[in-house]
């Protein structure tokens, strides 16, 4: 704990601190992260569900009654919590700062979705990858989430296996990686009314060329509107993506 939370104090320290978000701690360590923290210290936090019942009040209970922490999000697998999910979500209303990030499955995600947007939840979130071949959802998979979340406007992140801002197969294990770039075209596509091939022929592209130019040609308006759908995502090294969208020319040293 005390490793995780001087690395994220030193990333929110740098020039590309606008690029980090919160500090990810899982339900079942809460007490362990509040023992860490130093008097004065100020941290924005996420909960990340890892375990059911009542550790998940615990862990809300002690985060809104901690002065040095801002409850900002809580995400939860609908798979781990069954049929809670609708009354987690229910009482997440009565907390209008905290968004609610609700995991869904690869396929058959509809009624995952259906909390989001009338339970409560607020915001999708989808894995993308990990730790065998098999965690990795393929290209027209992500698609059709990606075309779920536009038709039913509703936020989303991604979380683990978005390394790099390309798409490409990793020389160690083999494994195809989804791209950064390639998901915020991807959910620009999927804004403009395509069905899920478009949306996967953005996926699955690994020349940046086209992905830069796409991007490049966006308003800020167009860039707010791709950023209301997709809101964030995790990976392991935090400077991976940014350093690659910065040789891009999408990201200037100071990560604006």
């Amino acid at each position: 704990m005390t490793v995780g939370l001087a690395a994220h104090g030193e990333h929110h320290a740098s020039s590309y601190s606008d690029l980090v978000g919160p500090f990810l701690c899982p339900v079942s360590r809460i007490d362990e992260l509040m023992s860490a923290l130093s008097g004065d210290q100020q941290l924005d936090v996420s909960l990340v569900v890892d375990v059911p019942g009542e550790a998940i009040h615990h862990a809300l209970r002690a985060s809104g009654a901690d002065p040095r922490l801002s409850l900002v999000s809580i995400e939860a697998a609908h798979s781990r919590l069954g049929d809670d999910a609708a009354p987690i979500g229910e009482n997440l209303r009565r907390l209008p700062a905290t968004v609610g990030f609700l995991e869904v499955p690869r396929r058959d995600f509809d009624d995952s979705l259906d909390l989001v947007s009338k339970g409560g939840w607020r915001a999708a979130k989808y894995r993308t990858g990990g730790t065998s071949a098999d965690a990795f959802p393929s290209a027209h998979d992500l698609a059709e989430f990606l075309v779920a979340c536009a038709e039913r406007e509703l936020p989303f992140k991604l979380t683990a296996g978005l390394h790099r801002a390309l798409r490409h197969t990793d020389a160690v294990t083999g494994f195809e990686h989804h791209g950064v770039l390639n998901v915020l075209v991807a959910t620009r596509v999927a804004q403009a009314g395509e069905r899920a091939d478009a949306v996967a022929v953005a996926l699955e592209e690994r020349d940046p060329d086209p992905l830069v130019t796409a991007i490049s040609s966006w308003s800020a308006s167009d860039s707010i509107h791709v950023r209301r759908l997709f809101r964030s995502f995790g990976c392991c090294g935090v400077t991976d993506p940014i350093d690659d969208l910065t040789a891009l020319g999408l990201l200037d040293e100071e990560g604006t």
